[in-house]
């Protein structure tokens, strides 16, 4: 049996999870990063964290793409994960001194995430897998928006970053995995349509732990 409701998956994710994309708003990594307060080596870290994450988030939509039946669909997933996979190539070129390398360990909420999403990727639905990866992508689009609108200070150094997760190429590569979970969770039953927001909540709280240990966790131990 299939609820009718013509409210669409990004809608109502957002709304029952808004605590906790307001209080990623709010993470003092964000707001530090939008006034230009940022310890240098917390980004450092964050970065070096992300230069592993987006591989394993690549991954993902790769296999997540290979399911798909609609082969219209799959080049759009397929386009995103190279997309995505670009990112660390920006990531090189304009913070070469944060040390980016595949030879670092993922971090203990790293590799949770990942994990998280790959697995669900693996042995899941499509629409399920799509919704576990895909708080990677509009709690940017939200976070990096706020930033932006907050009018971040003059010669912010971390301006690099939020012009990247700004830019029209993101915001349009986002917005086409919007629509597709949008699309996904139309056609799902019930029972999927909780996975889905299930999953997209877990996969917040994750993204959330990822900041916390960014944040929180001292220089010393990295």
């Amino acid at each position: 049996m299939r609820n009718d409701s013509k409210e669409e998956f990004y809608d109502i994710a957002i709304r029952e999870s808004s605590d906790l994309i307001e209080e990623i708003k709010k993470h003092p990594f964000n707001v530090e990063l939008m006034n230009n307060t940022l310890d240098y080596e917390k980004f450092k870290f964050y970065l070096q964290q992300d230069f592993l994450y987006v591989v394993d988030c690549t991954r993902a939509l790769l296999i997540i793409a290979a399911k798909f039946n609609d082969v219209e669909i799959m080049n759009k997933l397929i386009c995103v994960a190279v997309g995505t996979f670009a990112t660390r190539g920006y990531y090189s070129k304009h913070f070469a001194d944060c040390g980016l390398s595949d030879s670092h360990k993922k971090s203990r909420s790293c590799s949770a995430f990942t994990n998280f999403f790959v697995r669900i990727a693996y042995h899941n639905s499509v629409a399920e897998g799509l919704a576990a990866s895909y708080p990677c992508f509009c709690l940017y689009q939200i976070v990096v928006c706020h930033i932006v609108k907050s009018k971040t200070t003059a010669d912010n150094k971390y301006q690099k970053w939020i012009d990247f997760f700004s830019s029209d190429e993101a915001n349009t590569m986002i917005n086409d995995v919007t629509n597709i979970m949008n699309n996904l969770y139309e056609k799902s039953n019930n029972d999927e349509r909780k996975n889905m927001l299930g999953f997209f909540r877990d996969g917040l709280q994750l993204e959330m732990e990822f900041w916390n240990e960014v944040y929180y966790k001292t220089v010393s131990n990295l």
